[in-house]
């Protein structure tokens, strides 16, 4: 790092707020954890991918399907030849199927691959989200705690500012004084009463954001005991770039993303080829339901589809995945970029501070 500090990052501390040695921050990253609606959407978002990466890894095997009908037919009016029994008629059948796509050119088992590096992707972002709420909540109690502070503070000055109010006061009275000084420790204390509203309104709008961080309405978040005073400050060390690669979630999700359209890439190649799909049946039908299987009937069938004519609409196809896997790799690059920066600009912050 261009800002590197003395020491380096021995170890990634996935509970990181516990630094801060406050029960009460302890407590709001739970009910955060608990209780964020964004942090739900993204596990729902996470069991989407998972289950679209099921269906996708269906036609690695082949599929089969059963069948079983009953039927009655009958004539609204008259007979059927000259047979009077003909008039109505059972039938009942059951069958047994079978299908199956030769992968011959691996384009199923890549539809399964993207899938599972989309889920990848679900994941990361899953703990891109969990890892900025709990940051906003660990910043939105700091400066809960800091307003309520700075409030007091400001209080102390006004009680300040009027005790030399009066004192001047006193002195204009009896000519020691003169009506300018009177006049800008009046606008002192002007200026002090403005503050503390100001400050006010700066405390409840950290306090309703917490609130909403938390999923919970902002009466519920109740008095906070801790002062800032009693906050510890945990040392922040540069570690290894090369370490950021593997613990920034937004990096490994560009990753899964590029992995993915990697597999959709094979796919549209595959579809310029022929494709060669297997079938099996087994059924059997009768008039009545006791004779249905007594007379089994199988087939085989096999048949090759390839595409003569389709106006270059497969090659577009095969055009788009690969554009799309372009823009990937040039968002995967920007985003290990914008990590390092990230980086390097924090550790600016922090050395001049």
């Amino acid at each position: 790092w261009q800002s590197a500090t003395a020491q380096a990052s021995s170890q990634d501390n996935r509970q990181w707020w516990q630094g801060f040695s406050s029960p009460r921050l302890n407590q709001l990253i739970a009910q955060a954890q608990q209780g964020s609606y964004d942090v739900a959407a993204a596990t729902a978002r996470v069991r989407q991918a998972q289950a679209q990466a099921v269906i996708a890894g269906a036609a690695l095997l082949p599929q089969l399907d059963a069948d079983l009908k009953a039927g009655r037919s009958k004539l609204i009016h008259g007979n059927r030849g000259d047979d009077s029994r003909s008039a109505s008629a059972n039938s009942f059948s059951a069958n047994l199927s079978a299908s199956y796509e030769v992968d011959f050119w691996g384009a199923n088992a890549a539809v399964r691959n993207s899938a599972l590096s989309r889920v990848q992707a679900s994941e990361f972002d899953h703990a891109t989200v969990e890892l900025t709420l709990l940051s906003s909540v660990a910043d939105r109690y700091a400066q809960v705690l800091a307003a309520r502070e700075q409030q007091q503070i400001a209080a102390l000055n006004l009680a300040n500012a009027h005790s030399v109010l009066n004192l001047v006061q006193t002195r204009y009275n009896s000519g020691s004084a003169t009506a300018l000084e009177l006049a800008q420790q009046n606008s002192l204390v002007a200026a002090q009463q403005r503050q503390l509203p100001q400050l006010h309104q700066q405390a409840e709008d950290a306090r309703i954001t917490l609130a909403a961080l938390l999923g919970q309405p902002v009466q519920s978040l109740g008095a906070d005991s801790e002062t800032f005073a009693h906050l510890s400050w945990p040392g922040i060390d540069a570690g290894l770039p090369s370490d950021l690669l593997t613990r920034r979630p937004d990096i490994a999700r560009a990753e899964a993303l590029l992995a993915a359209a990697q597999g959709d890439v094979r796919v549209a190649r595959a579809a310029l080829l022929p494709k060669l799909t297997l079938g099996a049946s087994l059924g059997s039908s009768a008039d009545h339901a006791a004779d249905t299987l007594r007379n089994p009937l199988y087939s085989l069938t096999s048949g090759l589809v390839g595409p003569v004519f389709n106006n270059g609409r497969l090659r577009a196809e095969r055009d788009r995945a690969s554009a799309v896997q372009d823009e990937l790799l040039q968002s995967y690059r920007g985003a290990i970029i914008n990590g390092f920066a990230d980086v390097e600009k924090a550790l600016s912050s922090i050395r001049g501070l």
